[in-house]
């Protein structure tokens, strides 16, 4: 085999195993710091109907550029919704985020959260979204 045939398929296989990697394991969605914590915004969320969604919001007393919670639990508000904006708050919810710094454009972590007898648990990647609708004064 020439070296360019070689080198043509080492690249498929390296970017389709990181693309599997990346997206396989969890949930997939974007996150938004904002004054006092951030909002996580949940798609592809094993245990959820297609095109719900799981969204939670970790309030706390720094922002999230001078305190970024790591490699701890923390309780969080969460509701999960329908495409139709309908929306039903958990009774309980917690978040773990992975190590890293507050000015990460990518956050990973694991969450729990109980909406009654509906247990939600897994793991997820997200993406930095500015989100609009937070403005610190």
């Amino acid at each position: 085999m020439s070296a360019r045939i070689r080198l043509s398929v080492y690249l498929v296989v390296v970017l389709t195993c990181t693309a599997l990697l990346w997206g396989a394991n969890g949930a997939s969605g974007w996150f938004s710091p904002h004054c006092d914590g951030a909002s996580f915004y949940l798609s592809d969320v094993d245990g959820l109907s297609s095109g719900e969604k799981l969204n939670l919001n970790l309030r706390q007393q720094f922002t999230w550029s001078t305190y970024r919670p790591q490699e701890t639990w923390e309780n969080v508000f969460a509701e999960r919704c329908t495409p139709e904006r309908k929306c039903e708050s958990a009774a309980r919810a917690r978040i773990w985020l992975d190590k890293g710094n507050p000015n990460d454009k990518r956050v990973s972590g694991k969450y729990e959260v109980d909406f009654g007898a509906l247990h939600l648990a897994g793991q997820f990647h997200l993406r930095y979204r500015k989100d609009k609708k937070w403005i610190c004064e």
